[in-house]
């Protein structure tokens, strides 16, 4: 009797078991005929079966519903899962695990170095018997994980033209690492992600996927390669490291001397902000050794030398501006401003040097620091018909009316300023 009792609880047991993959079984048959909605009912229900809940077939199959679901366009499978393509890696990577024969090879942590060098390892051995499936291992690394990738790819597109830049970042971080698994670098993903981090200020996550850019030339021409540069110091900037931003900026420049624009601009943005006027001007005039006809850059070398009060060369660049761009405002407000400057400096100069008693020589000097305040006129008046509401220009412009005598345009312009002002 006691022996018939054992057998029947054995038989019990394996009936138990059977009824139990049977759940695994039908995930799969529902599966394959398209049923999804029953295919997650099952597979849900092996998962949290104990005695299923460590099989790699349960997560295998997991997997492979729930990836079919997140790409599915019929709308009664569209919202039985929300992350379905999240939910999908994380079963592949548990049927990875629990592929494995070997307890101490299931302990692989993939998310750090030394994980994915004893999974290299186990993969490099191309032994068969490290595997409860080898079929399974095979089909999750070179069929699932490449469209699942794919998957990721899409929704981080989308997600970065709807501006959503946390979960495009969030989606080509998931491709990154599927990447890694399978030993596929794909550098765009990598590119995608760098912008998406950009974008969501993950300043230090942006900086770890530029370096790697760099370091792998990644760019279709060198255009593209000198963006990665940009965006990097862009990144360190963000983080305060000026030693490593300038540093990331000048190998950009001397490996791509042809094509630094955008880089020598970064430099010279740069130096302006720190006040290094001599550094910035420097920057300035390799911008224009590609561009020696814009006429901005000669208005921003002119501010700039005039700054460092090499005057002659500011007049030079101003003029220069204003024959290839006789519209351009700042280029006719700054000839304006420099001989107002040069006038309140020679003036300077007067009080200073020339004696009190010395009516005469004092006199010269105004009359200089006039004639220059009349050059001034006619560029400022210009500046005020570009941009007729410039309090700026109307209030020098009334001063300066004053002092050459001109009392009526002077009033005129007290008056426009009052009705802008009040």
């Amino acid at each position: 009797m006691k022996k018939l009792f054992l057998i029947g609880i054995a038989l019990m047991a394996a009936l138990t078991m059977s009824a139990q993959k049977q759940m695994i079984t039908s995930a799969w048959s529902y599966l394959k005929d398209g049923y999804l909605d029953d295919a997650k009912k099952a597979i849900d229900k092996a998962e949290a079966n104990p005695q299923t809940a460590e099989s790699f077939k349960t997560f295998w199959f997991k997997g492979q519903i729930y990836q079919e679901i997140g790409s599915s366009k019929e709308k009664k499978y569209q919202n039985l899962c929300t992350d379905c393509y999240e939910t999908a890696y994380e079963a592949y990577m548990k049927a990875l695990k629990y592929n494995f024969v070997k307890p101490e090879h299931r302990d692989i942590d993939f998310s750090t170095q030394a994980g994915l060098m004893k999974f290299a390892s186990i993969l490099n051995q191309n032994n068969e018997a490290n595997y409860e499936s080898t079929e399974a291992f095979m089909d999750i690394l070179f069929q699932r994980f490449p469209a699942l990738s794919n998957a990721f790819v899409n929704k981080g597109i989308k997600a970065f033209r709807e501006q959503d830049y946390e979960t495009s970042y969030s989606q080509f971080a998931k491709a990154i690492e599927i990447s890694t698994l399978t030993f596929s670098i794909d550098t765009q993903i990598y590119y995608y992600a760098s912008l998406a981090a950009m974008r969501c200020k993950k300043y230090e996550e942006a900086i770890s996927l530029n370096d790697f850019l760099i370091q792998a030339n990644y760019g279709a021409d060198n255009k593209e390669k000198v963006s990665v540069y940009v965006n990097q110091s862009m990144a360190l900037k963000e983080t305060g490291d000026t030693a490593k931003m300038l540093k990331v900026l000048e190998d950009g420049i001397a490996k791509f001397p042809n094509d630094s624009y955008a880089l020598v601009i970064e430099m010279f943005n740069y130096y302006v902000a720190s006040g290094n006027s001599e550094k910035a001007r420097e920057y300035i005039n390799m911008a224009m050794e590609n561009d020696p006809n814009n006429a901005q850059f000669l208005v921003i070398r002119g501010t700039l030398s005039q700054e460092m009060k090499d005057k002659a060369a500011a007049e030079a660049d101003f003029n220069k501006a204003l024959e290839i761009d006789p519209n351009n405002y700042d280029a006719v407000y700054g000839l304006g401003a420099l001989y107002i400057n040069t006038a309140a400096d020679t003036v300077e100069w007067a009080d200073k040097n020339v004696p009190p008693t010395d009516f005469s020589e004092y006199e010269k000097y105004q009359e200089i620091a006039k004639s220059y305040q009349l050059k001034a006129l006619p560029f400022l008046e210009k500046a005020m018909s570009i941009k007729p509401n410039d309090l700026q220009v109307l209030q020098i412009l009334k001063e300066l009316y004053y002092k050459t005598g001109r009392y009526e345009e002077s009033q005129q312009m007290s008056a426009k300023i009052k009705e802008l002002t009040e």
